[in-house]
């Protein structure tokens, strides 16, 4: 057999392939006729006689023009692995021979290749997907994505648990939806009437930042863009700091950041920044007074009234190191106090006792002792007149 043998199949029909089968009647792949033509055009090769068809030859993807063949015809031509007709398929019974096919035969390694890294790379994209929506699931604090329209795409657990059940929304996740995309636009054109209603280059709106003192929290309004495109909002609910004063000792205060964003009163901002800044110089001199209030600058009896003032002891009564009393030397105590106060109420009428009877004991000596006194004097004197 021959290649000139197979190519007059081809002259017989106008299929661009024929399908070539086993003795036992499988499909094994598809005979391309322009495989034969590149066969017979290399004239500089002697080609042998084949005992069949060469399986590297065959082909095993399904062609365009192989299904547009069966518009214009209803059968096509089958021939088997000694070049000799066999059968005539109709387009049924191709399409089932041709999807039993082991696909695997004859396919490109690389192309395996390429399918494992996709199957892997997708593998590793869904459990980054999904390692992604754990982490958000358990973020400390509450977050709520939404569309441009303001519909709920995703929130977390902190946002239902501790967002979404105070009163402001009641619970209602429309409530909240209607709320953030109203105060999402004013927060907006209060930035943009802060900038001149400009969006140049100075301004940015991708992160916004307000405060919702019903909740006490400081929200941060992040845009979500994707190739200058906006899909959505991202709304992140942290809680305020000057609402909820921890007086962590670690914490570095005044933060100015927080303070412009609490839009608070002045005085309430003053307030707090002088509680943390009289907190630390208290711990840095191990709770004295005296050596605070050197340090600070301010009389004693100043800081004492403006520490009875900001309340220390109950804005820092979560932190143990800050004592309820705050003594005035290093070595008292504060359970002491109240006893040496009481010991120098009892010892003061007793000293006014011994004061009372000084003078009663002191009179009668006196008395006794100008009377006595004249007396050697004179005996003194009639001794001498005597001798």
């Amino acid at each position: 057999m021959k290649f000139e043998s197979l190519y007059r199949h081809f002259l017989l029909t106008k299929a661009t392939h024929l399908p070539v089968i086993s003795e036992e009647g499988e499909l094994l792949g598809l005979l391309s006729k322009d495989r034969v033509h590149r066969e017979l055009s290399d004239l500089g090769r002697e080609r042998e006689d084949l005992e069949q068809i060469p399986l590297e030859i065959l082909e095993t993807e399904l062609h365009e023009n192989l299904l547009l063949y069966f518009k214009e015809s209803t059968q096509i031509p089958v021939i088997g692995l000694d070049g000799e007709k066999k059968d005539n398929w109709d387009k049924p019974r191709f399409l089932a021979s041709f999807t039993r096919l082991d696909s695997s035969q004859g396919r490109d390694p690389k192309l395996e290749e390429i399918e494992s890294k996709l199957e892997k790379k997708k593998e590793n994209a869904d459990s980054v997907q999904w390692f992604m929506e754990l982490i958000l699931s358990h973020f400390p604090d509450g977050l709520l994505a939404t569309d441009v329209n303001g519909s709920t795409i995703f929130y977390n657990e902190s946002f239902e648990n501790h967002i979404l059940t105070k009163p402001l929304f009641r619970d209602s996740l429309q409530l909240a939806e209607k709320y953030l995309h109203n105060l999402n636009r004013e927060v907006l054109a209060t930035y943009l009437k802060d900038h001149d209603l400009s969006l140049g280059k100075d301004a940015d709106t991708s992160v916004l930042y307000t405060n919702i003192t019903e909740l006490k929290v400081t929200l941060r309004i992040v845009t979500l863009k994707k190739e200058k495109k906006v899909f959505g909002f991202l709304y992140h609910f942290s809680p305020s700091s000057f609402a909820h004063p921890s007086g962590d000792g670690d914490l570095e205060f005044p933060n100015l950041g927080d303070a412009f964003r609490s839009k608070l009163p002045l005085e309430s901002v003053l307030e707090e920044m002088e509680a943390h800044y009289i907190h630390k110089s208290l711990k840095r001199n191990s709770n004295n007074i005296s050596h605070t209030a050197t340090e600070l600058g301010v009389p004693r009896t100043t800081l004492q009234n403006r520490i009875r003032f900001l309340k220390l002891s109950e804005r820092f009564q979560n932190e143990g190191k800050v004592k309820t009393v705050i003594p005035r030397k290093r070595s008292e105590k504060p359970e002491e106090k109240p006893k040496k106060v009481a010991s120098k109420k009892n010892s003061s009428p007793l000293k006014k006792a011994k004061t009372v009877q000084k003078p009663v004991k002191s009179s009668k000596p006196t008395t006794k002792g100008k009377k006595q006194s004249p007396k050697p004097r004179q005996a003194g004197k009639k001794s001498k007149k005597r001798r």
